[in-house]
């Protein structure tokens, strides 16, 4: 996901019951994708991930949590479901992607934080909405230069009720090898940011009347920019059914739009998912080449 956190907790974690990442998400994580002929069509198995993030952007304590769960694959040329999640895809040109994808985060319980202390709690966040990709050769073989430039609509859910949140542009620019070092391994580092609407920049960073207190006074969130990242992630190939991943983010919020809420607790934030997955069940049509 090229979402940050705590976008890529939830896609990081969906990613484990659709497709884990063999991608943080945040957490959500983008690697490159197996589009080999090599590849059978649809896989089935199990997976463990171990992850920390911030709980939320500019946040000071992150939550850390382990969990397996079913792990679910399938390489088809119009739905994909893979280390990037489950979306739906259209190739303009030879260089030119559009797809429609979702992603979100996992809610944050505010008791849990002395920021949020007496808050209410910050719901799960879904999201959903298209992507342009665009793919340029690398300066070796097996290598890209990646873009991507996805605009999604975010709503959160709280006590079975949902809520718009606004909209969030991430753009991304990365470079990735399907070969690093070992062809065995691959490796992706990105650099992204993200700018949100105003609505999911309050979700975050408002402090209404009714929560202010002597340190925590009233704060009225506006849009603009949120983060800078700085992620990559290794993929490591153990056997054709074993898969080991790895991926780290450095996040900067220096300079955003609401650096001075109260909520605003950090200049950098880090997270780390570190996971597997074991494919028991793979079909014997092979998957397309991309």
């Amino acid at each position: 996901m090229p979402i940050k956190p705590p976008f890529k907790l939830l896609s990081a974690l969906s990613a484990c019951c659709i497709a884990l990442p063999a991608s943080a998400q945040t957490l959500g994580t983008d690697t490159v994708a197996p589009d080999s002929p090599d590849q059978p069509k649809w896989e089935a198995g199990v997976a463990g991930v171990a992850l920390t993030v911030p709980d939320y952007p500019a946040s000071d304590e992150n939550q850390t949590l382990a969990l397996p769960a079913p792990y679910f694959v399938y390489h088809g040329t119009t739905f994909r479901s893979d280390d990037e999640g489950s979306r739906l895809r259209q190739k303009l040109t030879p260089n030119v992607e559009l797809s429609l994808s979702g992603g979100g985060a996992l809610s944050s319980d505010s008791k849990h934080s002395d920021a949020r202390q007496g808050m209410p709690d910050l719901g799960y966040l879904l999201e959903v909405g298209p992507k342009m990709r665009l793919v340029f050769d690398g300066p070796a073989p097996q290598t890209q230069w990646v873009i991507d430039l996805p605009v999604r609509a975010v709503a959160s859910l709280q006590d079975s009720d949902l809520h718009w949140r606004g909209v969030v542009f991430a753009p991304e620019f990365a470079f990735q090898s399907k070969r690093f070092l070992d062809e065995r391994a691959s490796l992706r580092v990105a650099l992204g940011a993200e700018v949100a609407s105003t609505l999911l920049q309050r979700h975050f960073y408002d402090v209404q009347t009714q929560y202010a207190t002597v340190d925590r006074p009233e704060y009225s969130a506006s849009a603009g920019y949120m983060a800078a990242s700085l992620a990559t992630t290794l993929n490591y190939k153990f056997t054709k059914k074993l898969h080991g991943f790895l991926s780290l983010e450095y996040d900067n919020y220096a300079g955003s739009a609401n650096d001075d809420s109260p909520l605003y607790r950090a200049n950098d934030g880090y997270s780390a998912v570190v996971g597997f997955s074991w494919s028991f069940l793979q079909s014997k049509e092979r998957a397309a080449a991309d």
